[in-house]
């Protein structure tokens, strides 16, 4: 006799049905995606989505929160801003994003897809997660000029300009598959931004 499936509880069931939506919007697109091909992804009926989500918008609401409820203590590192160590700051942040994004694309390709089809995931990521993200690392690039340690440079750019360098390296290399950087470890990377950046906004002696 096959062993009797165990029965998820409502938050198991409602995260079964977030990972499940992140995987098809992530391969599908939004337009191309349905609360059917949601439901039979996650095994479940299109009534039991509606009955743990108002409607799609509940949905990606839902998606936003699991990531940074899951991820952002990972890129607000309040040790390192305190003590104003400018490479664990940045080495924290660089690292995990890197750590976090590579292998897995599924979050960056939903983000891709939704700035693309101009769907509002990728508007309400910017203006909630992001936007707490960088105003918080913005503050601490200030901080830094303020000091003295920093040039005087835009900290709305610098900010972005730190990750961007990361998230383009993720792109290349498991979007498009650049095979110059499959050799290049984790370690070399992070290495290779964090001194790029900081040699580009540290003051001269």
């Amino acid at each position: 006799m096959a062993a009797k499936q165990k029965r998820l509880t409502g938050e198991e069931r409602r995260k079964e049905i977030i990972r499940s939506a992140m995987e098809v919007f992530a391969r599908k697109g939004f337009s191309g995606s349905t609360t059917r091909k949601i439901a039979e992804s996650a095994g479940i009926s299109e009534a039991m989505i509606y009955s743990h989500f108002q409607n799609k918008e509940d949905l990606y609401a839902a998606i936003i929160d699991d990531k940074l409820k899951r991820n952002e203590q990972l890129f607000f590192p309040v040790e390192a801003v305190r003590n104003k160590d400018d490479q664990q700051v940045f080495s924290t942040i660089i690292r995990n994003f890197l750590h976090h994004h590579s292998g897995d694309t599924t979050f960056i390709r939903l983000l891709l897809f939704s700035a693309l089809e101009g769907h509002d995931l990728a508007r309400m990521f910017m203006k909630g997660p992001m936007t707490r993200f960088f105003t918080f690392l913005g503050d601490y690039i200030q901080q830094r000029c303020d000091d003295g340690a920093f040039r005087p440079v835009n900290p709305v750019m610098a900010a972005r300009s730190l990750l961007a360098m990361a998230f383009y390296f993720v792109l290349l290399r498991e979007i498009y598959v650049d095979p110059a950087l499959e050799s290049i470890s984790l370690d070399e990377t992070v290495d290779a931004i964090v001194s790029t950046f900081c040699e580009g906004v540290r003051t001269k002696p």
